[in-house]
């Protein structure tokens, strides 16, 4: 199963919620990072497993672009 996909904005989103914006140097939107953050800390996690999870998820949304869209 596909864990990404592209939405008619050009973001591309995660299953889990967090959209990245591949025009914005592949930051989350404001709104994604919040309600991912929010559910990762109801979760049990610390913010910096939160920061890593997020700058993870990014740098994987980067290369799912490359091998998906090249």
């Amino acid at each position: 199963m596909d864990t990404w996909y592209i939405l008619p904005n050009g973001n591309i989103k995660h299953v889990d919620g967090l959209e990245i914006q591949p025009e914005n140097d592949w930051f989350p939107t404001d709104e994604s990072l919040e309600i991912f953050s929010s559910a990762q800390r109801a979760a049990g996690k610390t913010e910096v497993q939160i920061i890593q999870r997020i700058m993870s998820l990014a740098l994987e949304c980067e290369q799912w672009v490359r091998d998906n869209l090249a």
